[in-house]
């Protein structure tokens, strides 16, 4: 993202209060803008038929239905916006279905305000908005069944492989960078084309569907 361009956010969430300190908190922070907030699974979609923002923070427990079920449908209507799941971490079940339906990350609701502003540029930098802990965690505990490659994934480049690898140990673009030797944009370009080869949105689901097909190792 162009560093001159600010990061736009919504929220959707029910709890007024909450929605209202993490707007003034995200209108205060230089490079966030806040466009818009809704209550409801519904509302939300109605709020995306209007604002395209780079990051959206959705709740899973809303009035009219589950907020995860509302992922397929705004990775169709809003592509390019990246997701972050507010939840209290304590529901394993509920964290792997996120990671499977390719969310960017978690935004716990007892975390102090800077680590959720923190987490915000992470997700609209394309990064894995997790704890490493966690994620290695998660993955670790997670039953993974190799099937066979798509004839996409068979084409993944060892480089990209390799990078897979890292993503799934909680490093950033800039470690990768370092790590081989290459340039924080040619890391995103790697995981750009392998995003594409697997047909994913986002790399956390990179990282769960290249454990599913045996791509890589699981982290340990």
């Amino acid at each position: 993202m162009d560093d001159s361009t600010p990061i736009t956010v919504a929220i959707v969430d029910d709890h007024q209060i909450l929605v209202e300190t993490l707007s003034l908190v995200v209108q205060s922070e230089p490079g966030l803008q806040m466009v818009g907030s809704a209550s409801t699974c519904a509302g939300c979609l109605d709020l995306l038929q209007g604002v395209n923002p780079a990051v959206l923070i959705l709740d899973v427990n809303l009035p009219d239905g589950d907020g995860l079920s509302l992922v397929p449908k705004i990775n169709q209507l809003r592509p390019d916006t990246a997701i972050l799941v507010l939840t209290s971490f304590a529901d394993e079940n509920t964290l792997l279905r996120a990671m499977d339906l390719g969310v960017s990350g978690f935004v716990g609701k007892n975390h102090h305000l800077s680590e959720v502003m923190g987490a915000i540029r992470q997700a609209a930098n394309g990064e894995i908005a997790i704890p490493a802990s966690l994620l290695l965690g998660l993955l670790g505990r997670k039953m993974v069944q190799a099937m066979p490659a798509p004839e996409p994934a068979k084409l993944l480049t060892s480089r990209e492989r390799d990078i897979l690898s890292c993503l799934a140990k909680g490093n950033s673009s800039t470690e990768i960078a370092e790590k081989f030797n290459i340039s924080t944009l040619t890391v995103r370009t790697h995981i750009r084309n392998l995003n594409d080869k697997l047909g994913v949105h986002s790399r956390l689901e990179a990282v769960t569907c290249a454990l599913r097909q045996g791509l890589i190792e699981p982290p340990v």
